[in-house]
């Protein structure tokens, strides 16, 4: 393996993104950041790094444009910090519903068409 590549390891293909999302931690105001990738697995969002710890389970609120997602203009999404750099923070989606796993589908165009 050459130096200095990393080994993939996420499980789904990730589609790049642009749009707000809210981060909700137990017992702290939500934080606001940027989604930058979007995948069936996770996310990866810009954010204050140091805000967030690994390991840390939180809420990932996304807000659709009208009828984006079969009328849902919101839902949340459970999640996990699995990676921290600089520009922010990896996270793992956990204990996804049926409802969550259909909104995915639709936002990442799995249907032919786009949630953004």
């Amino acid at each position: 393996m050459a130096r200095g590549r990393r080994i993939e390891q996420r499980w789904n293909e990730r589609r790049r993104v642009h749009f707000d999302v809210d981060i909700v931690s137990s017992g702290q105001p939500a934080q606001q950041a940027t989604c930058r990738d979007l995948g069936f697995g996770g996310l990866f969002v810009e954010t204050d790094p140091q805000a967030l710890s690994l390991n840390e389970g939180l809420d990932i609120d996304l807000n659709l444009r009208p009828g984006a997602v079969a009328g849902t203009e919101h839902f949340r999404l459970p999640a996990r910090v699995v990676r921290l750099n600089a520009y922010g923070a990896g996270l793992m989606f956990s204990g996804l519903r049926i409802e969550n796993i259909r909104a995915l589908r639709d936002v990442l165009g799995a249907n032919g068409k786009s949630g953004f």
